[in-house]
Formats: C-alpha cells, structure tokens, sequence
C-alpha cells in the first residue's frame, strides 16, 4: 500500500512543476526581475495562511504563552524561517530568469543531498544502502543536466549561473523544508504555516523597494487608481502563488507523516513534468516559450531527467 506522505508528496511535485512553467512563461514574456516575481508570487500564499490562521486558529495563535519559553522560542524560529523562504524563493526566480527553467528545475534536486544531510545531523534519520544509491543518482542527474555543451560539440561546462544559484536555493529550500519538520513537534500544520508566513511577509516587504523600477514609478492620477488592474502576467503570478498555498500544505502533510528526507526527494519528480512541460510549449506556442532543445540538448535533458526520476523511484523503493 502507497504511504499517505508519498501521494502528499507526489502532488506536491505536480503543482511545483506547474508554479515553475508559469512562473517561466511569465519572465519571459513581461516581467524579468527576481525581486518583482517572488514579491507577486509569495505574497498570496503568505497572505492565505495568515488569514486562514487568525480565522481557524484564533485562540492558539493569541494564546502563546510568554511564560513558556518553548512555544515563544518555537515561533521565533518560524518567523526565521519565513526569512529563509524568501531568501529561497528570491533566488529560486533568479534562476527561472536567467536559465533554461528544464535545465534549472532538475538542477534543484541537489536539495535532497541538503536535506539528507541536515535529517541525518539533526533528525537522526538513517536509511538503508538503496536509499543513498537513489540520492547519487539525483544527484548526477541535476549535475548531468547542468552540463552546458557549446559550438555544437560535446566540449562544454557546468555553467555556474545554472549550479551556482540552484545550489543557493536548494540549500535555502533544505534548511526551510528541515526546520518545518522540526516545527511539526512544536505546532500543529495550520500554526506553522502562520507563523511562517508572518515572517516571510515581514521580509517580502523589506524586499520591496530594491524591486526594479520601484523608486522611480511614474506619478499615478488619482483618477485613474479605480482602474487600475493587475496585468496579465501578475495576475499569473498571484495564481502560481495561490497554487503554492496549496503546494506548501500538501509538503508540509507530507512531513507530517512521513521522514524529510525522502519526502523532499519525491517532489524532484517535478523535473518530468517540468521536461515534458517546458518541451511541449517550446515546440507548440514558442511565443510563449522557448528553450535550447537541439538534438543533443535534447537527450541530455531527457536522460538527466529520467536519473532523477529513477533516483527517486529508487528512494521510494529503499525506504519501504
């Protein structure tokens, strides 16, 4: 029988993939700075668990008792981690706008050599010899796909702008994803979730006026103020960021139940779909989409991404 944290897990890694593609589209089509695309996409999310705290959870929320030190210290950590998600997600769309979202999504799964590390250290979690093997395979798969051929030869590099900034927000993405499951002995799923959002709001605002073009906006009539509208591509955007309201639920279920480590690693599933995604779009609206698939490029990317599916499979395997 399928454990209940793997189909959480898997879900999770349906939506991401389509958060990412959107998320793609999106910068490549109208807006291209990291700053403005992780302010319109997490500010929804965040938006919906403060609200669906103080609605659900009032009394627990308020009732935080200052004299117990645990709780207090509990919630400090949430906020810092609501830091953490934004540091992540800020340079998560660094990375979307500046590489190939097929080549930089699957790069991400390095996260679960991350995680692995921090659930072994802080966690005590150990798993069998299979399990590793599965984490290798990831592993070389988003190193494999980071490989950068040039002049339509095999001679290539790693280019860092792909390893460099996947590597910054896996490890941020680890760190976030590790303390959840921390917070899990101290907080119920909802409570988290409020406190983390409190925290990343807080450093979404402190983030807002580095945006581009944020202090030299051109001068708004108050006539027009009732008309203004969200354009298409934020409005994308608040959507991707309402779908990760759902994503971050369905992650943190999964963690409930089931150990860090091989929950983060069945949402790197995500780089398939975010293949066969990115793939379909450049082939069929290019306006939309456009990526490198040359014939080698084309290969590279499909067998990267079916190591890390393999690994993953592996994972699954190795822990039942």
């Amino acid at each position: 029988m399928i454990p209940i944290w793997f189909v959480y897990a898997l879900l999770t890694a349906v939506v991401y993939a389509g958060i990412a593609l959107l998320a793609k589209v999106v910068s490549g089509t109208e807006i291209d700075d990291p700053i403005t695309l992780t302010i319109y996409s997490c500010v929804p999310f965040y938006a919906v668990y403060v609200v669906a705290g103080l609605a659900l959870e009032p009394t627990t929320i308020s009732g935080i008792a200052v004299t117990d030190p645990t709780p207090v210290s509990a919630v400090l950590t949430a906020l810092a981690f609501g830091v953490v998600s934004t540091v992540g997600y800020g340079i998560y769309y660094l990375g979307l706008v500046s590489g190939d979202v097929s080549r930089f999504v699957p790069a991400l799964a390095i996260e679960t050599i991350f995680v692995l590390a921090l659930g072994f250290l802080l966690l005590e979690e150990s798993f069998p010899a299979g399990v590793y093997g599965g984490v290798l395979l990831v592993v070389f798969g988003a190193l494999f796909i980071s490989y950068e051929h040039g002049g339509g030869s095999l001679r290539g590099t790693v280019g860092p702008s792909t390893i460099g900034v996947a590597v910054a927000a896996a490890a941020a993405f680890a760190v976030l994803n590790t303390g959840i499951k921390v917070l899990t002995t101290e907080f119920g799923t909802l409570e988290i979730l409020f406190w983390i959002s409190v925290g990343g709001l807080a450093s979404v605002t402190a983030i807002a006026p580095f945006r581009e073009g944020a202090r030299f906006r051109p001068a708004v009539d108050s006539s027009d103020v009732l008309s203004w509208r969200l354009s298409r591509g934020t409005t994308l955007l608040v959507v991707g960021g309402l779908l990760n309201a759902v994503a971050l639920l369905t992650f943190v279920r999964a963690l409930e139940t089931g150990p860090v480590s091989l929950a983060t690693a069945i949402t790197k599933l995500d780089v398939m779909l975010v293949f066969i995604g990115s793939l379909s779009l450049s082939k069929l609206t290019p306006q939309l989409l456009t990526e490198q698939f040359d014939p080698f490029t084309l290969f590279q990317k499909g067998t990267a991404s079916v190591v890390i599916l393999v690994g993953c499979v592996l994972i699954q395997f190795g822990s039942g």
